[in-house]
């Protein structure tokens, strides 16, 4: 399930002129594309964490530093 959302997600971005050169990183872990989605997915998909303002839970989920002040707004950009 991973390997066939991961295959299809590089596909996607690269239709859309936007391929994924690198994978991005939050503080100084690389995010793991599958683990950020099924979060977000668990709390109700893009919409529903964006409107009810849960970023923060997906990037303490990913387990990242507690002490980031800008925690929701990088992992809400990295997602998007």
């Amino acid at each position: 399930e991973e390997e066939a959302f991961l295959v299809s997600l590089y596909k996607f971005m690269k239709e859309r002129h936007t391929p994924i050169e690198r994978i991005p990183h939050l503080g100084f872990k690389q995010i793991n594309l599958w683990k950020i989605y099924k979060a977000v997915e668990k709390l109700g998909a893009y919409e529903m964490v964006t409107g009810r303002r849960l970023w923060k839970n997906v990037y303490d989920e990913l387990g990242g530093s507690p002490g980031s002040t800008s925690a929701a707004t990088c992992t809400r950009r990295h997602y998007e």
